[in-house]
């Protein structure tokens, strides 16, 4: 899948962003609970938008471990979703999301913990080693 993925990346311009999943508790307080990988991509002139998703979907759970103690892990994929970034290097870009939401395997109001934010790093370096950007995309050097 390593190639495979390669290409996704570059043929879709994938960059990824985390998002924190944050519930509000009593008292004002907000209790991080998991967070969201997010995979950002865009078409090409041959691609439909279904054709995107579904690679970005491939490319999410190429990244998944087989094991994945005290995590629960969703794959969210919005059909017809298009975004556009604020403040983004190319507001003519359409981008099409596909989120990698990770949270406590037992409880969904437990804070974050070591093995969450350890699935998360993992899932970074991956992301990292096949030429994916954080943030915002941009061609290799």
């Amino acid at each position: 899948m390593n190639e495979d993925a390669k290409r996704i990346v570059s043929d879709h311009k994938v960059f990824w962003t985390v998002v924190p999943i944050e519930l509000s508790e009593g008292k004002g307080e907000i209790v991080r609970v998991g967070m969201s990988l997010v995979l950002v991509g865009t078409d090409s002139a041959e691609k439909e938008i279904a054709s995107v998703l579904d690679e970005l979907f491939k490319l999410a759970e190429s990244l998944i471990p087989e094991e994945t103690p005290n995590v629960r892990i969703e794959l969210r994929k919005r059909e017809g979703e298009v975004f556009y970034l604020p403040g983004g290097n190319h507001p003519e870009r359409k981008n099409y999301v596909v989120g990698i939401r990770i949270l406590h395997a037992e409880e969904f109001e437990r804070p974050v913990d070591e093995y969450q934010t350890s699935l998360l790093r993992k899932l970074e370096e991956k992301l990292k080693a096949i030429g994916c950007r954080k943030e915002q995309w941009k061609e290799a050097n």
